[in-house]
């Protein structure tokens, strides 16, 4: 495929993503999942196109939201996991014995999503909601833990799904 091929689908799947962050970054109930709704657009890049073109496609959105969006937390979300996370995934899935695999994913999920939240409160002054007291944060990292859990898995349907329903099609408008 021709450069310049790559450089616009990676323009427009930037476009999308972005278009998806700044709707997380308009209404507080979606910074959390529009982030992660983002990451799936790698499956096209990634799958069909190249993984160059999801590379730049995860820096040039990190980069133009970057500038773009008020709500950091969701840029956050974005830049320090779920941006990046599809790039890594296969080579994660690689790893033998499975456990190391999980484990693996699970530490990296766990220590981007604390840094996000020290970044935003200790950098970006976004105080951290203490509704539940002391628990709240305990009940935070297990229920980010088990959306991460669902997330792993919806990957692997969706990519299923992409490869038996749209992958036709969307490499015809490619070639």
């Amino acid at each position: 495929m021709k450069n310049s091929k790559i450089i616009a689908y990676s323009g427009v799947a930037t476009a999308l993503s972005v278009v998806m962050l700044f709707l997380g970054s308009l209404i507080w109930v979606l910074a959390y999942t529009m982030p992660l709704v983002a990451s799936l657009i790698m499956i096209i890049l990634l799958d069909s196109i190249s993984q160059k073109s999801a590379i730049l496609t995860f820096v040039s959105t990190s980069v133009i939201s970057f500038i773009l969006l008020s709500d950091k937390e969701c840029l956050l979300l974005y830049v320090l996991f779920f941006g990046y996370y599809p790039l890594i995934r296969d080579k994660i899935n690689d790893i033998k014995p499975k456990f190391l695999s999980v484990l693996l994913k699970y530490l990296t999920f766990n220590a981007s999503m604390i840094l996000t939240q020290i970044l935003c409160v200790y950098v970006f002054g976004i105080p951290f909601d203490d509704m539940l007291g002391k628990w709240g944060i305990v009940i935070f990292i297990i229920c980010l833990n088990l959306v991460f859990a669902v997330y792993d898995k919806l990957y692997d349907l969706l990519l299923k799904l992409y490869r038996i329903k749209l992958k036709k099609k969307v490499e015809k408008y490619i070639k």
